[in-house]
């Protein structure tokens, strides 16, 4: 990837097949090691309302789709429900570029951010520490991360 960032855009009902094979590359080895087998069908039935429960973005780089990310409301926060790279284009500071992107949109609304990690996602919890992220809280399976 160059120098200049992905650019984020609304997602339209016409990227949402996209962003399911994005969640499918990006998540699946993560529901594998957390919760066994991938099922198609359950994975469609959890992820399709988050569609019509969060604010999507799509980022794009020359043109290309490589990054979602899924914002919503907690607690006077901006909560990040979902951050997805397509591996494809992991390593090139796609995901840094999104994180910055909502640190900055969150900020300029007066709000810090909110997001859960799970814990067998070692990689995504060091990202987000690095960029400012701080443990807030946890349970059985997540990590709670805010940025102030």
């Amino acid at each position: 990837m160059s120098a200049t960032r992905p650019a984020p855009r609304p997602c339209t009902p016409s990227d949402h097949e996209w962003l399911f094979q994005l969640h499918d590359a990006a998540h699946r080895d993560l529901v594998e090691r957390a919760y066994g087998p991938w099922e198609d069908g359950q994975q469609r039935a959890f992820f399709t309302p988050l569609l019509d429960e969060f604010d999507v973005f799509l980022f794009e780089h020359e043109g290309v789709p490589v990054a979602s990310v899924y914002l919503g409301d907690r607690d006077g926060d901006v909560w990040i429900e979902l951050v997805e790279v397509d591996p494809r284009h992991q390593g090139r500071g796609i995901g840094t570029a999104v994180l910055s992107w909502t640190v900055e949109r969150a900020h300029t609304q007066g709000k810090g951010v909110l997001m859960q990690v799970h814990r067998v996602n070692a990689d995504a919890r060091r990202l987000y520490l690095r960029e400012g992220f701080e443990q807030v809280d946890q349970n059985d399976t997540h990590d709670f991360l805010r940025h102030p």
